[in-house]
């Protein structure tokens, strides 16, 4: 825009710009009154500000100057303070009278050199004259007056205003004062309005601290906001609990009041919390009714309590380290309020557990971070790893954020950042440098008494939680202990919060605090095996009563570092071994038996027979030499020791199945009619044999074939379980699971069920006739059989499967409803890359594209460290996501009448953008016209 007159623009910017310094001057004045006996601050009056003190007065002139100030600038300025000294000196006006001038440039040569007098000129850099006290700085321009004027606002008690606000705010009052408009008629401001006009409830010497730049949440945090009277939120020392309470009563609708208690005396905790709350906690309430002449600390608080119970307010008083105080204590502050909802702060110890028992209170902890956030706080700190290393750094310092920022600092330090690397020398003991979760833990460890630590030691080595029964178990057998002694002791680690309860009666040691537990161990070489070995023997115990993945893959390591190889081997031929996936202890115990020539020839069989396994499970093509090495180990050990035809028939289908993943047709059909040969003459066997061939085949682009064997599978397992597949359409899994459950139920039936309709469903997808329903299918079959891994494969297939066909709906239901909360429930975070990738994908297919970017935002820290296939496939879903946003989503499939037994072809329909829930018997949102039970609720 071109301006007609650019010479008076440039006049009435620097009038305004003048007007501004001085008004933000005026407000540095008013900041700087904190402290100080200042009376009142005027503008406008005689000088530009003048500050009143009980027997002083100061005259300030304020120049705004783009070359350096001369004579005639001040000349005015002079004359005034002349006149005005002797209006002092005369008596008629009271006491003392000091002048000074502040400009934003040097004086010139000439003006430097005359003697001012009594006058003080100041600048940015210097000054002439007499200094004075009480005055802000004289600054270079605005944006510097800003910056210093925010930094005094930022060090107010209790104020509830934005720094920078607050200066804006008192520039913009500094403004109307000078124009006479009331409330400032008299072009003044008294120190005792002053924090009405800064907003603080009352200068106090407790605050919340201030917010972190980027606060992170915890898992499943909890709000501060609550109908409960009294709550306790219990964690260590560098949990985060202080910056929980000040990120969560930022956020409050309700007062919020915090008070550290750390160096505070029993005795006068209530009169502490009055004379450091009260204001803030009343707000409207008039103080004096609560600041009563001569009145108790505890006469205070209830009169407190009573005024905001007029009001009809509830508002929320935090205090911190409040474990540093008796429960007496805060007993008499609870029975003394009622409205004030009250959150304590706490280490695990003798304090909270009294309040517990004589109050009701059930504890509340802060979980910690999440994988994502953990990966999130290190890639800050210049550390990368993969989401199992950074899974594994979770475990180790309980997501407690100061103990993985201490971590990640140390990673950086000792090992360029590699977290997984540093992780490895955590769990051995051989980092370098100390962590702050050692210290602070040390600190609690050592106050422990020996048994107690003991038990601590003992206890670490289970990776899965205990039940009550198994604890004292292990306490009475590792530890020679009284079974009542042991209980007492359990009951000891819960109070201190080193054990926690999981759910039920299972109690695990906190996370945390099992690192330093094993190190301890460490020292004591006979004790560690004793403990693994009381382990082992309770997680068998458990195993024959009931089938539990998470204990299976425990009772793997354990197995592994005691040496423990028959039972190990006997897990070999296990259907579920085949989910475990590749444990690397397993697998090195494994090459070591076999190395040692101590096993005899079954055993080297399935130890052979595990390793080709896992590296079929890890990528076969990868360990190609290795594999055929261990087949012709294998085989060398059938042909000369005559193992059973079972042994022989169990070869040639792993045989079988490594042809079909080098492509090698004639080595599945090879394989296939040595295995039909050897294979007993029984249904279970041949079915068996059956899928194997199915599989392979399939591998090798038999699609046909492989469709029809393990279609006949299909059928003779619903002979076996005497259903038939249409039975069990829209039956929820607790329905299914009675439908099929009998006596004589056969777990490896089911998983093997399960395997072949996850075939026939992989089928389906490559031969173009997807259908989800049969996926779903193999879903509630890996349920029953505890088969978690192929649980959330499938899962995620099925979810695909929706998406292939513009069912975003139901691929948003899977996601939501069965798979991520699978994958979060069994921590399985070797899936979570993968899945939430996916889901992202079908959020944007949904139209929720904001979500979807928030989620593929959320797994970048994880990303560097993936493998890089994985990391493709997250770059390619992040440009699908832009284009689908770019473009627009397909509409979402309608589903006909008869969508349920066979798939239909995509009809065009609006796409939901919404997820609303659904009530079972409402009509589906997709249009189908059935009910939502018998269509996506299936």
């Amino acid at each position: 825009m071109v301006i007609l007159d650019p010479a008076q623009l440039v006049r009435i910017e620097a009038v305004h710009r003048g007007f501004m310094y001085q008004h933000l001057f005026a407000a540095g004045c008013l900041l700087a009154a904190q402290g100080t006996d200042l009376m009142a601050v005027r503008v406008e009056m005689d000088e530009d500000i003048e500050l009143q003190f009980p027997s002083l007065t100061i005259y300030v002139q304020v120049k705004t100057r783009n070359r350096p100030l001369i004579q005639s600038d001040i000349e005015g300025a002079l004359s005034r303070f002349t006149a005005l000294q002797q209006e002092h000196t005369s008596g008629r006006r009271a006491g003392e009278a000091q002048f000074v001038i502040v400009s934003t440039q040097p004086p010139c040569s000439a003006l430097a050199k005359r003697d001012l007098s009594y006058v003080s000129l100041e600048w940015p850099v210097g000054r002439l004259g007499p200094q004075t006290q009480a005055l802000p700085p004289a600054w270079r321009d605005i944006p510097s007056a800003v910056a210093w004027c925010t930094t005094v606002a930022e060090k107010l008690p209790l104020r509830t205003i934005a720094a920078e606000t607050l200066v804006w705010k008192l520039a913009a009052n500094v403004a109307l004062a000078s124009s006479g408009t009331e409330p400032y008629g008299d072009h003044q401001f008294l120190a005792k309005n002053l924090p009405v006009l800064f907003e603080q409830f009352a200068c106090q010497l407790h605050d919340f601290p201030e917010l972190l730049p980027h606060y992170r949440p915890h898992q499943n945090e909890p709000a501060i906001e609550s109908t409960a009277h009294v709550r306790v939120v219990c964690g260590f020392s560098g949990a985060g609990k202080t910056s929980w309470a000040a990120q969560t009563a930022a956020h409050s609708g309700n007062s919020c009041a915090y008070y550290d208690a750390g160096d505070t005396a029993p005795a006068a905790l209530s009169s502490a919390l009055v004379r450091e709350c009260a204001a803030q906690l009343a707000g409207a309430v008039a103080l004096e009714r609560v600041l009563l002449p001569g009145a108790s600390g505890l006469e205070s608080l209830r009169a407190l309590d009573l005024a905001l119970e007029e009001k009809g307010r509830t508002p929320i008083l935090v205090i911190d380290n409040a474990h540093t105080l008796p429960s007496t204590a805060l007993e008499q502050v609870i029975r003394n309020t009622s409205c004030i909802r009250l959150v304590l702060l706490c280490h695990p110890g003798h304090t909270v557990a009294e309040l517990e028992a004589l109050q009701g209170i059930q504890r509340e902890e802060l979980r910690g971070w999440s994988v994502e956030d953990v990966a999130g706080e290190v890639a800050g700190l210049g550390c990368t790893g993969t989401i199992e290393g950074m899974e594994r750094l979770r475990v180790l310092t309980g997501g407690y954020p100061l103990f993985v920022q201490s971590a990640a600092r140390l990673a950086a330090a000792e090992h360029s950042g590699g977290i997984d690397e540093f992780v490895q020398s955590l769990e051995r003991g051989i980092h370098g440098a100390v962590t702050a979760q050692e210290v602070i833990l040390k600190h609690v460890f050592d106050s422990l008494a020996p048994q107690l630590q003991q038990a601590v030691c003992a206890l670490s080595f289970s990776d899965v939680p205990l039940y009550r029964a198994e604890i004292l178990k292990l306490l009475t057998e590792c530890l020679a202990m009284e079974e009542a002694t042991a209980a007492s002791t359990l009951r000891q680690l819960k109070t201190r919060g080193l054990a926690q309860s999981v759910g039920g009666d299972r109690v695990r040691i906190h996370d945390a605090v099992r690192t330093l537990g094993k190190t301890r161990s460490n020292e004591m070489p006979e004790r560690r095996a004793q403990a693994q070995k009381v382990l082992a023997e309770i997680i068998l115990q458990s195993l024959q009563e009931r089938r539990d993945f998470a204990r299976i893959v425990f009772w793997a390591k354990l197995l592994s570092a005691l040496n423990h190889l028959e039972p190990l081997i006997e897990l070999m031929g296990e259907e579920i071994f085949h989910e475990m996936g590749v444990i690397p202890e397993v697998s090195s115990a494994l090459e070591q038996a076999l190395a040692s020539g101590v096993l005899n020839p079954v055993q080297q069989f399935w130890a052979y027979d595990g390793l080709i396994f896992a590296a079929f499970k890890h990528g076969v093509r990868e360990q190609t030499d290795k594999v055929a090495e261990w087949f012709s180990a294998s085989e060398r050990v059938i042909e000369q020791f005559g193992l059973s035809p079972t042994h022989r028939a169990r070869r040639w289908m792993k045989r079988m199945r490594f042809a079909g993943a080098r492509g090698d047709k004639d080595g599945v059909m090879s394989a296939l009619e040595q295995a039909s040969r050897d294979m007993p003459d029984r249904k279970d066997y041949r079915r068996v044999l059956a899928y194997n061939a199915a599989a392979a085949l399939f591998s090798v682009g038999s699609y046909r074939v492989a469709e029809k064997l393990v279609s006949g599978v299909i059928g003779e397992y619903c002979e076996v379980f005497g259903i038939s597949l249409a039975q069990v359409i829209g039956l929820k899994q607790a329905e299914f699971r009675k439908a099929i459950e009998k006596s004589s139920l056969d777990i490896d039936d089911a998983k093997h069920f399960a395997d072949a309709l996850d075939l026939l469903a992989t089928i389906g997808r490559k031969t173009g006739r997807r259908a989800p329903l049969t996926g779903i299918r193999a879903m509630q079959f890996y349920d029953i059989a505890g088969a978690v891994d192929s649980y959330a494969r499938v899962g995620l297939d099925v979810a695909e499967d929706h998406v292939c066909v513009n069912d975003f709906l139901g691929a948003c239901h899977m996601m939501d409803a069965f798979v991520l909360p699978f994958i979060r429930r069994h921590s399985m975070v070797g899936r979570m890359l993968d899945a939430r990738g996916l889901y992202a994908v079908i959020l944007a297919y949904s139209g929720d594209f904001n979500e979807a970017e928030l989620q593929m935002r959320q797994l970048e820290p994880l990303i560097k460290g993936a493998p890089q296939q994985m990391q493709t496939q997250l770059a390619d879903q992040k440009r699908l996501i832009a284009e689908i946003r770019l473009k627009g989503p397909p509409p979402q499939r309608r589903l006909r009448e008869d969508a349920i037994s066979r798939p239909s072809v995509a009809q065009p329909a609006p796409i939901a953008r919404e997820r609303a829930k659904v009530g079972r018997n409402d009509p589906c949102p997709c249009n189908s016209g059935l009910k939502f039970k018998k269509c996506h609720g299936v």
